[in-house]
């Protein structure tokens, strides 16, 4: 009889994805020969053949099965300061358990390069205890603060009132001086400004219309020009933009409208692939260009306000001046008009000053009085979050200074660990040596790697899975591993990782790489070796356990599953039959059935 599990190996080695396999061998009874049953003692010449399967109990699985390469955990074997190796004891390729010597160092040079480190942790304890003491000095400054802040909230807003009702006064102090004093300017009044200083004025205000107007025209121009030298540019940018808007629109109206996966995806891969090209054609070509033909759209902004502005203020100025001042150059000549105006407009000017300042102070006052009660009530509510925020920071000053000291102790542990020892390192786990990258008698810097240790317990597989399955892929699903090396047994496993970018093979073949790691109650890890070929398979679905038979010994027929089972007597008899679940191959069997039973199954060759 053909081998079967050969077989079945054959057939997960020619078919990747969407592969059925199933956990355990389905044994054959007797011998693997094939025998033949005949119909009665004249049976004809021609008669059917059948191939024997025994009903037992295993895994029925399905999954994605892809071939990789097997990775190990690798422990760098050093030592935390500059040392001299007496002598390697271990070779690559030798298998090590946790605490196996592997490097013997020479004793006085590990004590002689101990004395850097212990100043360090000198000076890292002294760290630590500064650490402490502002600890407890800034967390009293803390509560105090909180306190305080307490006692703020409860008197701010008769503060607020208080203030509020003062500057009212002062404003209406003002007011009523300056109400008195312009009684008596109105009476004397005739010009309240000189001609000379109007004058001045005007022609000042033409100048920085003028002004503004030759910076404007001149910035136009230069926008006009640089516009015309880039227009393909500039062009070239926009009809990106209305690309990646147009693509993103698409996507978000598919997202809405309810489209395919695959439409949506496609829509969003369109849209990235548009906003990744004018991002590209910006910061190659277009960002200077832009960002020069911002700077002088500013411009011409900045001196077209400045025009606009300058012009308003002239063109009003202007009316205002001409009916003022209808006569020309004509000015008053009484010296007493003259003095006694001046006097007035003195003190209307300090009257409107003091007026002006009691009004903006109380604004100014008053939004602070406002501002200072919010705040202080603010800071109460807020009171314990800010004191739990400072409480958080020290400790998480005191804890950087501890790990600096934690680190430091470890070092020198392991320093007089290995003195203690007679300057021997050991294997830190279970595993395999993989590399020796010193020698007897070689001196070695602090932290350089001597030797590694690929650890057995942690084994992991890399695997390509196709866009097509990796949709059936999660962290977690469970997994097997086999081996090309140990053909036999197969390894438990969980999918580790998935990686987010794909790895492209060609324009239409895209696939992600996905890591299984054996699980611990795996036995015979130590065997296993960095670069080895496997396979993992990555399970969707299996029904554990199951009593199951091959698919081709069941027969179907109107809605009934039967199967012929060899007697104790040697004969054949047809039995109904309940089936469960299927991965192609093997069928579980619900009912009908006992484990032990032989199945047969017709193998399409006729006996002579």
């Amino acid at each position: 009889m053909e081998n079967q599990p050969n077989k079945w190996k054959a057939f997960v080695g020619s078919h990747k994805r969407a592969v059925f396999l199933t956990v355990g061998i389905v044994a054959v009874a007797g011998a693997a020969a094939a025998f033949f049953l005949l119909k009665g003692k004249g049976a004809p010449q021609d008669a059917a053949s059948y191939r024997e399967y025994t009903a037992a109990k295993e895994d029925v699985t399905v999954g994605v099965s892809e071939s990789g390469t097997v990775s190990l955990t690798n422990k760098s074997i050093s030592f935390p300061v500059d040392s001299k190796i007496s002598s390697i004891l271990v070779k690559a390729g030798t298998n090590v358990k946790k605490g196996d010597p592997l490097i013997q160092l020479d004793v006085d040079s590990v004590r002689n390069g101990s004395s850097e480190t212990r100043q360090k942790l000198e000076s890292a304890k002294l760290s630590l205890q500064q650490a402490l003491n502002d600890q407890k000095a800034k967390l009293e400054t803390a509560r105090i603060t909180y306190e305080a802040s307490r006692s703020l909230a409860e008197s701010a807003p008769a503060t607020r009132q208080l203030t509020e009702q003062q500057l009212q006064n002062e404003i209406s102090s003002a007011q009523a001086a300056l109400t008195k004093d312009q009684k008596q300017l109105s009476d004397y009044q005739a010009l309240l400004k000189s001609y000379p200083s109007d004058y001045e004025k005007l022609q000042d205000m033409e100048k920085w219309m003028n002004d503004a107007q030759s910076s404007k025209t001149s910035y136009e121009n230069q926008l006009e020009q640089f516009n015309t030298n880039n227009k393909s540019v500039i062009d070239r940018y926009n009809s990106l933009e209305d690309a990646v808007n147009d693509a993103e629109t698409e996507w978000v109206k598919a997202k809405y409208t309810y489209e395919s996966d695959a439409d949506i995806a496609d829509l969003w891969d369109a849209y990235n692939e548009a906003k990744d090209v004018a991002d590209s054609y910006y910061e190659n070509t277009a960002g200077t260009v832009l960002t020069r033909q911002k700077d002088l759209e500013n411009k011409v902004a900045q001196y077209t306000a400045e025009y606009n502005n300058y012009t308003t203020a002239y063109n009003n100025f202007k009316e205002t001046f001409s009916d003022r001042y209808q006569s020309g150059d004509s000015k008053l000549s009484s010296d007493t008009l003259s003095d006694k105006v001046s006097e007035l407009e003195a003190t209307v000017k300090t009257d409107q000053f003091n007026l002006q300042k009691a009004q903006k102070t109380a604004e100014i006052s008053s939004v602070d009085a406002k501002t200072k009660e919010k705040t202080d009530l603010s800071e109460a509510e807020n009171a314990q979050d800010t004191y739990d925020l400072t409480v958080t920071q020290l400790h998480q000053a005191v804890d950087t200074q501890q790990e600096t000291y934690d680190t430091l102790q470890t070092e020198l542990d392991n320093i007089n660990s290995a003195m203690n020892g007679s300057g021997v390192l050991v294997s830190p786990c279970d595993g395999v040596v993989a590399t020796v990258s010193s020698s007897d008698g070689a001196s070695v810097k602090a932290d350089t790697e001597m030797m590694a240790v690929s650890e057995t317990g942690s084994v992991s597989l890399a695997v390509s899975v196709s866009e097509d399955d990796i949709t059936n892929v999660s962290i977690g699903q469970e997994a097997s591993v086999t081996l090309s090396s140990y053909d036999d047994e197969t390894f438990d496993a969980l999918v580790e990782s998935i990686t987010a970018e794909p790895a492209r093979s060609g324009s239409s073949s895209v696939s992600y790489t996905v890591t299984v790691r054996l699980t611990a109650a795996n036995t015979g890890t130590e065997k296993i070796y960095t670069g080895m070929s496997g396979e993992a398979t990555l399970i969707q679905k299996r029904e554990k356990d199951a009593l199951s038979i091959p698919n081709r010994a069941v027969s179907f027929q109107n809605g009934v599953s039967t199967v012929l089972v060899k007697t104790s007597s040697g004969g054949q008899e047809k039995r109904t039959i309940v089936t469960g679940f299927s991965n192609g191959t093997n069928v579980a069997v619900t009912s009908g059935l006992q484990e032990g039973d032989t199945v047969l199954a017709e193998s399409g060759v006729t006996a002579k």
